[in-house]
């Protein structure tokens, strides 16, 4: 039995750092969470956009999508500095990625991943 462990071409948290640093650009540094998930839900099997959902899992229950590894990256984010959550329901997200920041790290990455990021960044 051959079992390989194949690192995805983006992790989760690379993903949800690509799309805060699109939402920077853009001016957009004030989100909900609470749609955070269901948001990028929608965007998991479409074409130009799957890419950066490899290393994602959604379980979608009745009425809610949840996801482990989108609340482990915004835990990560907001160790690192990155994201805060407005107290006291913490149902809003602030990114405190400066502009440069965001525009560096959206500038290791190849065309098609900023692409895509862009295009899920419209939704919020």
């Amino acid at each position: 039995m051959n079992k390989e462990m194949i690192r995805p071409q983006i992790t989760a948290y690379e993903c949800m750092l690509l799309i805060f640093s699109e939402l920077v650009k853009k001016g957009k540094t004030l989100l909900r969470q609470d749609t955070l998930v269901s948001t990028l839900y929608e965007y998991r099997e479409n074409e130009a956009t799957e890419i950066l959902f490899e290393d994602i899992a959604f379980r979608k229950n009745l009425d809610t999508i949840t996801s482990v590894d989108v609340e482990d990256s915004l835990s990560r984010l907001q160790t690192f500095g990155a994201i805060g959550r407005l107290n006291p329901a913490y149902e809003k997200i602030v990114i405190y990625i400066s502009r440069e920041e965001a525009d560096n790290f959206l500038n290791s990455f190849a065309e098609q991943y900023k692409d895509a990021a862009d295009i899920v960044s419209e939704a919020f």
